[in-house]
Parts: C-alpha cells; structure tokens; sequence
C-alpha cells in the first residue's frame, strides 16, 4: 500500500516520462501551479450584502479584502482584449458552468438545441442529464458529418430558447451569421470547453460577438487550473450570475481562480493559440503520410484535436500508452499540452512516426527516443 506522499511522487516521475496528446487535460504555468497552493487556497469569501440582525453585512466572513479584489481582477483580466461584457470565474467545473448558465437564463419546459453526442456532442446535455436537471427539453442539432447540416437547421421551428454549440469531439468552428439569422431570438450559447485556449487568443471563432454567453472548462485546451469560466454580453450578467451561490456552489476555491488569473496573464505573452494549431495540421499530415486514417477528411480538423479512426482504437490507445503515449481510449488526440511543453517541429514528426508504428503495427518503441524528446522540453 502506498503512501499519499509517495503516490504524488511516483505521478510526478511518470508525468516526466510521457508524451501528453489528451485533448482533455493540459498544464499550466509553474506560477500558477505555485497560485493555486497559495493561501488563497484555504480561504472563503461569500459576498452578502444585506440585513443580519439589524446589522448590515458585506461579506459573510473576515478577511476577504484581498479575496474580493482577486476575483474582480481575474474577472477584469478574463474579459481584457474580447468581445464580452462580463465574466464569471467561479464555477468550479465547466459541467457546472454550463449548469449555471443555463439554469439562470432558461425557464422550466423550455427547449434548447445541442450538437448531437454520435457527432461529438458532450453528453451532458443528453436528456438525462443537464435537461432532466433542470426540468428543460434537449433536442439534436441536425448534422452533416462533422458539420452542421445548416439547410436541414433552417427548417427547424423557432420555439427553442437556446441553441448551444461547442462540442467535445470539435474539428470546425460554426456559421454564428447563419445561426443568428436562423435564430434572431434564441440564445446563442457556445460551450468551448475544447478551444478556450484558441478563443483567448483570438483564434479558431469568427464572429463570437454574436455570442450571448460562452462557457467552458479551464483546464482543457486552455491552459489553467481544474474550473471552469463564463464570459457574456454585459446585459446578461445579474441574470447569470443571479443567486449562483448556494444553487451552484457554495465556495468557489479562490485558489483556482488565482491559478486561473495567472493563466490568462500568462497567455498574454505566451504563443500558444496559433501555435497549437501548426503542431496539429504537422502531426495531422504525418500521421496521414503514414497511412493512418483519422475522422473526417480531406480537412479533417480546423482546431488542435484530430481523432484516429481504427476499429480497434481503444487497443491502440492502451499499446500507446505502454509505449508511453497518451491519447484517450476514443481515439482523440490533441496538442494542448505538447504545445505548452514547447515541443519543436522535429518533436512533432518524431511522435507522427511513433504513432504511426504502433498503429500498423509494432508493439514497443524504442523508450529513448521518447526521453531524449522530453529531455529537450522546458516547462512554462
């Protein structure tokens, strides 16, 4: 039986000794790692504003001066150089974010439209899930392979309060223009949970002022802390926002949001949206070349998530992961993490090779060739 200690290390050790192509996971900077170990990390603060015995009450608790101010500037700093008019960065998941967001703005019974979960679609926004929840009716955006079927959507009727895009299976961005038109009073909400990182930097999206809110996780394809954020038009923040704590959640880790401001300020400097995508259309054309077929060609992908299509993927997947390369079990394969490790072009034709060996066929690689690639990496 292990110790906690020693289990943190033995994590430690692998982690140094893995190529990281999950589209779900990332890392984030050493300063905001130190952030989320901060003192923040032990702290509430609850926002009252109102009568407690006559005495009238700010804050739930003493000492939050500091915590107050840090959400206002993550906040402040999340919304820096977008389109958007507000933020929220408590929610401490994107699952929950995006419960908030449509708990708050949708009435019991309404109806909302989302990509479907067999074209990549989160399937917490299947029936049984989020709608059942929330008292909502859920249907599926109708699609054309990876794409939406948009002449089929304009026939849809106009009696759905919401139309949400994002996906986790996300190669293409989507139409806003057309969607908008198709939809002039629905909200168009966008879960970016896989292209955050790609959004805060101006990337992948055109249009995205036609978005009434966006929400997504924080530690995908951007590079913080587990958590999630939201970001909107400023019309819509009280009502977003409105008694989000207790219905929600209750602390909202002001260490993560340290961690998270952090983060944004870090990507402020830092190259990573456009870069990400050069690292995916470089491994893409490798693995192509190799004879390894992935989803959805001859395009493929516009984001830094491509998908391997082999009927024994999930084998694949586990032989990778012996070879000490993680891709997850569905296939996915994405350059979030690479990317901030500062992998190189020749890094990325390496692991294209690598790849395509264990796809065709080969059992082991050869384990040097993997430590001399992350013996050239530099962590952020």
């Amino acid at each position: 039986m292990y110790t906690i200690e020693s289990l943190i290390g033995k994590q430690i050790s692998f982690r140094k000794n893995v190529i990281p192509l999950q589209p779900s996971e990332n890392i984030m900077p050493r300063k905001a790692l130190e952030a989320l170990s901060s003192d923040f990390n032990h702290r509430y603060s609850l926002v009252m504003d109102s009568d407690y015995r006559g005495i009238r009450v700010h804050n739930a608790y003493a000492g939050t001066e500091f915590s107050e101010e840090l959400v206002e500037t993550v906040e402040k700093l999340a919304i820096s150089g977008t389109e958007f008019g507000f933020s929220d960065v408590r929610p401490i998941s994107g699952h929950i974010a995006a419960l908030q967001v449509l708990g708050n703005i949708l009435k019991e019974g309404e109806k909302f439209l989302y990509i479907p979960e067999e074209w990549g679609g989160y399937d917490g926004y299947m029936q049984q899930y989020i709608p059942s929840l929330l008292h909502l009716k859920s249907e599926k955006i109708p699609m054309l392979n990876w794409k939406i079927d948009y002449q089929k959507l304009g026939k849809y009727g106009k009696d759905y309060s919401a139309i949400i895009l994002g996906a986790s299976i996300f190669f293409h961005p989507y139409d806003l223009k057309i969607v908008r038109e198709m939809f002039p009073d629905s909200y168009i909400l966008y879960d970016a949970s896989h292209i955050l990182g790609l959004i805060m930097q101006g990337e992948f999206q055109k249009n995205l002022s036609l978005i009434d809110v966006l929400y997504g996780s924080t530690h995908k394809n951007f590079p913080g802390p587990q958590g999630g954020l939201i970001l909107g038009r400023k019309d819509l923040e009280e009502n977003v926002k409105r008694n989000s704590i207790w219905k929600y959640y209750d602390n909202f880790h002001l260490g993560r949001i340290a961690a998270l401001g952090i983060s944004l300020e870090f990507l402020k400097n830092f190259e990573y949206a456009k870069k990400c995508i050069q690292n995916t259309q470089l491994l893409l054309k490798g693995l192509v070349e190799s004879g390894v077929s992935i989803y959805n060609p001859p395009q493929f992908t516009e984001s830094c998530m491509m998908m391997i299509n082999h009927p024994e993927v999930a084998r694949i997947s586990m032989q990778l992961e012996k070879n000490n390369i993680l891709i997850d079990r569905i296939g996915r394969v994405g350059l979030n993490e690479v990317t901030m490790m500062g992998l190189s072009k020749e890094h990325i034709l390496k692991i294209s090779t690598m790849i395509s060996e264990i796809v065709n066929g080969r059992k082991f690689l050869n384990l040097g060739d993997i430590l001399n690639i992350l013996g050239d990496i530099k962590m952020p």
